[in-house]
This record gives structure tokens, C-alpha cells and sequence, in this order.
């Protein structure tokens, strides 16, 4: 069998070229999106330097004398009302009143807090204070310059960036599409939700396992059926999935009993077939991977936990390495058991904050068939090295969900 570096890096030459497309959307739906381009500033943010507070717009070099006991006696020039421009210059020994957000009148340096002043009645005001050069001042873009990188491409845009693209005057984007996603769920044991499953009959929770966890990565399900352990049937369906999604997943049917078609489905229709057949890791080690019309098909067992595992560090790992996406939800946490694995495991883990650190413990300690665990784990550890395992107190890294 391959090992997962080697199956990923396959699945990536047979697909790097598949053709993405780009939208464009307004940047408040663009949340959690990845950007398809560079986005950059088209000018300063500010546009013009302005204050941070209520007070006096001032030479710094005037204030340097100012006490409590000693105020600095400076000229009042007038007020720069918020919103306007400020047509005047404040030269020696003057000073202008400015509002929090006001543009800052030429010649001024520095802003004085209206707290620590006093107007007097010969239009003048007293200042009790020293301030600096740039002190309560915002200047021409010191939030954004123009032509600085805001946002780049294969990053997911969030909420933290939508303010600085709307500063800066940018209010649509260029996204990559959502990719579009089918998926077979396969069994003669299995029924949909609405049906009561008879004696021997299991609901069909992988499916909607899957479908939540590509709505989670920024995909959207175009196609969900269920189909019986039919040969045939499973042949047409795979080729109407094929026909109408970007990827293809296919929960169950990947082993080589009677009633394992994926592989055969697979290789019966247009393209290069099946070129993953097993992969060294477990849960997921009966994986299928294939090429049909163009578009990648996973197989994936039907093993609750297993298909979750591998939409994480097979499937999404693609769509991430087609966009140039970098980003991965990973912290590090204390490990609070042993285990020595007989295959390169990924296991799921509960995390929690103990004693001043986040510690893990297992969700799901040997059994990978328990749908109980996905919904109680935060996330799932690799372990890669099989002599060494996992010891109580390593430190680990902790893919979260």
C-alpha cells in the first residue's frame, strides 16, 4: 500500500491541472471564501492624516514647557469639523480644535486631549501637558499604503479583513467557486433519513457526515443518492455524479467483497480509472482513488469515522493545494495517554484545559466504527511514527475540526 505522502502527492499530479473557476462577490459574503487573487490597496488608508481624540491640533515643539504649574499659552485658530477639509495652517504658537476622526491642519505635528487645556476668553488656550511629534495622531496611511498586499491570494478571507477592504474602497472580490461535490452512499443495509430502519437496517449518516463537513470547507453538495448494492445501478449513478459535480465521494463499497462495486464502477466508465487502491493509514485503509471523465473519485469505507478522517486529510487537502490555501485549523496540546498503533493512526481526540494547558484524550481508542466519537472529538492527532506512538505528557500536534 502507499503511504498517505505518497497517495496525496499522486492525487496531485493526476489533478493539479483540474480547471478552477472564479467569482466574484461582494466582500461581506466573502467570509470563509478563498481569494482567487491578490487584493491589494488602492491608496492610503487614511486618505489624509487625522486625530484620535478631541483636543488641539498643535506643534509639539510648543508644548515642550507645559506643567501644571507652567501652561503653554497658545493662539486659537478655529475648529476642523469632522467630515471637512481643514483649510488652515496652524504655524507658531497656534493651535486648531480637532474632533476624533478630524483631518489634521498643516503645519500641526501632534494632538493635545481637550482634558488637558483650558480656552481662554482672549481666544487663546492654556496647555498643561507636553505631547510629542505624532502623539494621538493617525497618519496617511498607517492603516494601509498604497499598493500593500491586504489580503492574498489562497488565503480565506474572514471577518478580521472585510474592514480593511471596505477602508480601502473595495467592496467585491475575486473568489474561487465553491467546489461542487456528489456523493453515493452505498448499502443494501442502509435507508435515508425519514425511514425507520427495519430489523438489520442502519440510517445513512455518512453521507450527511460528509455533506457537512464540505459545507464547513467552503463546498457545496449538488448531488446525494442512495443506492442499493447493484452493479449496474451504481455504474449510472457514479455517472451521473460525475457528470455534474467537480469531485466525487463515494461512502462505502471500497473493499473486495461480493457486494464492493466502486472499484469496477469506477474502471467502467471514460478516463483512467483506479490508481489508488489501499493506503498505510488507518481509519481509511481500503481507500479508492480514480480518475473518471476528468474528475477525481474517492472511495471511501463506510466506517463512520473513517470517511470523515479522510474528506480532512485527503480530499479537502486537494481542494486547499488547488487554490494555494495554506491555511490549516492546528494547536498543540498535551497528550494525556500512551498508545503504540500498528498502522500510521490518525485518532480522534477530545481536547480540554486543565491545569493551565490543553491537554488531549481520545475520542475513539481503537474501534473506528463509532459515529458517537466523531461528534464528542475537537479534532485528531497523526500519529506518524509507529515505534514511538504517542506518550503521556508529549506535546502534539492537534488537527481541529
Amino acid at each position: 500500500m502507499l503511504s498517505l505522502e505518497a497517495a496525496n502527492e499522486l492525487i496531485w499530479k493526476k489533478f493539479r491541472e483540474l480547471p478552477l473557476e472564479h467569482v466574484e462577490v461582494d466582500v461581506w459574503e466573502a467570509v470563509d471564501r478563498i481569494m482567487a487573487e491578490d487584493v491589494l490597496s488602492p491608496g492610503n488608508v487614511p486618505e489624509f492624516s487625522r486625530s484620535m481624540c478631541d483636543g488641539y491640533a498643535v506643534l509639539a515643539d510648543n508644548t515642550q514647557t507645559a506643567g501644571n504649574e507652567t501652561p503653554v499659552l497658545l493662539s486659537f485658530l478655529g475648529e476642523v469639523p469632522p467630515g471637512e477639509k481643514a483649510n488652515m495652517e496652524v504655524k507658531e504658537g497656534q493651535c486648531a480644535y480637532v474632533s476624533t476622526g478630524s483631518m489634521i491642519p498643516a503645519g500641526a505635528d501632534a494632538v493635545i486631549m481637550v482634558e488637558q487645556t483650558k480656552i481662554q476668553e482672549n481666544n487663546s488656550v492654556l496647555l498643561f501637558k507636553p505631547v510629542i511629534a505624532g502623539e494621538r495622531i493617525i497618519l496617511q496611511g498607517d492603516d494601509l499604503k498604497t499598493g500593500q498586499v491586504i489580503i492574498k491570494q489562497g488565503e480565506k478571507l474572514n471577518p478580521r479583513h472585510v474592514a480593511a477592504l471596505v477602508a480601502a474602497g473595495i467592496y467585491r472580490v475575486k473568489v474561487f467557486a465553491r467546489p461542487r461535490f456528489a456523493i453515493i452512499s452505498t448499502g443494501d443495509e442502509l435507508v435515508d433519513i425519514g425511514q425507520e430502519p427495519a430489523v438489520g437496517q442502519i440510517r445513512d449518516s455518512n453521507s450527511y457526515a460528509l455533506q457537512a463537513f464540505i459545507t464547513r470547507a467552503g463546498g457545496e453538495v449538488v448531488r446525494r443518492v442512495l443506492v442499493k448494492d447493484d452493479g449496474e445501478l451504481y455504474r449510472k449513478e457514479l455517472e451521473n455524479a460525475v457528470k455534474c459535480a467537480d469531485m466525487v465521494l463515494i461512502s462505502g463499497g471500497c473493499s473486495v467483497g461480493i457486494r464492493d462495486f466502486t472499484a469496477q464502477a469506477i474502471n467502467s466508465l471514460p478516463g483512467e480509472g483506479v490508481f489508488i487502491q489501499g493506503v498505510s493509514i488507518r481509519p481509511g485503509r481500503p481507500l479508492i482513488v480514480g480518475e473518471c471523465m476528468g474528475k477525481p473519485v474517492f472511495g471511501l469505507p463506510g466506517h463512520p469515522i473513517a470517511p470523515v478522517i479522510l474528506f480532512k486529510i485527503v480530499v479537502e487537502k486537494l481542494w486547499h493545494r488547488l487554490t494555494a490555501c495554506e491555511e490549516t485549523d492546528m494547536i498543540t496540546a498535551v497528550v494525556d495517554f500512551d498508545m503504540r498503533p500498528s498502522l500510521f493512526t490518525h485518532l480522534l481526540v477530545q481536547l480540554e484545559k486543565r491545569e493551565g494547558f490543553i491537554r488531549a484524550k481520545t475520542a475513539a481508542p481503537e474501534n473506528p466504527a463509532q459515529t458517537g466519537a466523531i461528534s464528542q472529538a475537537h479534532g485528531y492527532i497523526w500519529i506518524k511514527d509507529l515505534e514511538k506512538g504517542l506518550s503521556q505528557g508529549q506535546i502534539a500536534d492537534v488537527y481541529v475540526f
